[in-house]
């Protein structure tokens, strides 16, 4: 998608005025900001979760275990979706073109030192990236309760990287669909129904999983929820 498609995909949505000129100023970060923060944001409750839980073939609290750790308890903030930006991932999905001249958005290494702290900054972060190429920045995110990369919207049942992320900032029940879609797509469901939480998270999260335990982390949100 370039920058125009954008623009008329936000003046179809009602949050661009602007002219469809495929220039991405402040006019349209502003209008993709403010579309990404005007869903709903409705929760999703454990009735979501027990038919999530279904379609998996799994206990509900093991959804909720991958929730709890992902989404640190919090899918919003501010009418937001919770992201976190991605430097190296936008290195590669762009070739690393912009390394040299943006290295605090694209960085050929990872560096938990690109992460900003706060999700105003982090979102910021994102639109810049944008600005710098629509697809691979909405690729190189991560949303919501789940936590799931843009990179996988094809997995995740949408047209293109801006349609997961508008998705995914429309209520906690369509971040929950994308992990359902997700963990099936990727091959995960046989890990997560015998909570081989290292072989899961391996798939979910990557291979430096134990370098933030995250296998260990689902464990322990497991035994927290299934003992509730």
């Amino acid at each position: 998608m370039d920058h125009a498609a954008l623009q008329r995909r936000l003046a179809t949505l009602g949050h661009y005025t602007g002219a469809i000129d495929g220039k991405f100023g402040p006019l349209s970060k502003a209008a993709t900001l403010e579309c990404l923060t005007d869903g709903p944001d409705y929760p999703i409750s454990d009735d979501d979760v027990a038919r999530a839980a279904v379609d998996l073939g799994v206990e509900p609290a093991k959804v909720w275990a991958v929730y709890d750790v992902e989404s640190t308890g919090t899918a919003f903030i501010g009418g937001r979706a919770t992201i976190l930006f991605e430097p190296h991932r936008f290195s590669r999905s762009t070739g690393h073109r912009f390394d040299r001249s943006h290295p605090a958005l694209s960085s050929r290494e990872w560096n938990r030192a690109l992460y900003p702290g706060k999700q105003a900054d982090r979102w910021q972060q994102l639109l810049s990236a944008v600005t710098l190429d629509v697809d691979a920045g909405f690729m190189s995110a991560s949303y919501g309760g789940f936590q799931i990369l843009g990179e996988n919207y094809a997995v995740c049942d949408a047209a293109d990287p801006w349609s997961f992320a508008w998705r995914q900032c429309q209520t906690e029940g369509d971040q929950l669909d994308a992990f359902v879609r997700f963990v099936a797509g990727k091959g995960l469901k046989g890990a997560l129904q015998r909570g081989d939480w290292a072989a899961f998270a391996r798939g979910y999260n990557g291979t430096a999983f134990k370098a933030n335990r995250y296998d260990e982390r689902l464990a322990s949100a497991f035994a927290r929820r299934r003992a509730a």
